[in-house]
């Protein structure tokens, strides 16, 4: 018999309570701290994947935005395809002339050039004409020929915003607006505009063609076609006035695109900057001369205005 107060040995050693009750808790305590961390870890895992897929991306993107700024700056000329060949002529008619969709009001206000080649044409009546804009904000002056003489014609508008608000005008509904440019010298190009510019479009050889790009503001591309495959894409190769709104001396050299014999324009307005010196002028003069224009007055806007004259002496 045992003595009083020992338990009696039974040949199985029990384990002691207190450490049982110990490692089910630091088990239990794990799991817990397990349960907490995953989701932390399983977002630290995936954010970072994420971070390094999009920095990857924008790698790759940064090297196709490279790629595109790049093209962006380069000039295509058409140097093989002649200004009256059939598919460009079409191309023209078909695709870059626009019709006016007569939602807005148009300005006709009658300018001092308008008036002056009102009276040089004799007050005629359903005349034709070809505008060339490239200065933004300029005034057109066309209209108030369209509202009162009932003329029509090709408005060419570099400046993209210029275009659609003419594009939305109320304008006679023959006449066509185009977004592009003059070519100075007889092929097709494709160059950059910078909407804050003027454009500048040299002959081959002379330089680049792109304008100078600036910073935050956005470029696009512009066609410059040759005044003749305009004229003939409207049918019309005789013209009562011609209107060149350009500050530059290009447009002394749009003039020496057209093929003279073929072509008839009563009247040409030339934008000529102050900055061209005497012997500029002279020799602009000098050459309209021999195409039997008569310079016929200067307006206070800086316009050129010549008179052709089937009698003038060469």
């Amino acid at each position: 018999m045992a003595p009083t107060g020992i338990p009696p040995v039974t040949g199985v050693l029990q384990p002691p309570t207190g450490s049982t009750l110990s490692g089910t808790t630091m088990a239990n305590y794990k799991k817990s701290w397990w349960r907490r961390v995953a989701p932390c870890l399983a977002f630290l895992v995936a954010f970072s994947t994420a971070m390094a897929l999009l920095l990857v991306w924008s790698e790759a993107a940064a090297l196709r935005r490279q790629e595109f700024d790049a093209n962006m700056t380069k000039d295509y000329v058409l140097n093989s395809v002649s200004m009256d060949n059939p598919e460009l002529v079409a191309y023209i008619r078909e695709v870059q002339l626009k019709p006016t969709t007569q939602q807005d009001p148009w300005n006709a206000t009658q300018t001092q050039e308008e008036r002056y080649v009102a009276s040089l044409t004799e007050g005629k009546r359903e005349g034709v004409y070809v505008e060339y804009i490239s200065r933004i904000g300029a005034i057109s002056s066309t209209g108030w020929l369209e509202r009162n003489l009932t003329w029509r014609g090709v408005l060419i508008l570099t400046d993209p915003r210029s275009f659609f608000e003419a594009h939305r005008s109320t304008r006679n509904p023959k006449t066509r607006v185009l977004h592009a440019c003059l070519s100075t010298d007889k092929d097709t190009k494709e160059i950059t505009y910078h909407q804050e510019s003027e454009v500048r479009v040299t002959k081959l050889g002379e330089g680049p063609n792109s304008l100078v790009s600036s910073e935050g503001l956005p470029t696009t591309r512009l066609k410059c076609f040759p005044l003749y495959s305009i004229l003939l894409a409207y049918s019309a190769t005789t013209l009562d006035y011609l209107s060149l709104d350009s500050p530059d001396a290009q447009d002394g050299q749009v003039l020496d695109t057209i093929p003279w014999e073929t072509t008839r324009i009563s009247v040409v307005s030339i934008r000529w900057s102050p900055h061209h010196s005497e012997t500029e002028t002279k020799s602009l003069v000098n050459k309209m001369t021999n195409r039997r224009y008569k310079l016929m007055h200067t307006t206070d806007t800086g316009k050129l205005i010549f008179l052709y004259n089937a009698l003038l002496k060469i």
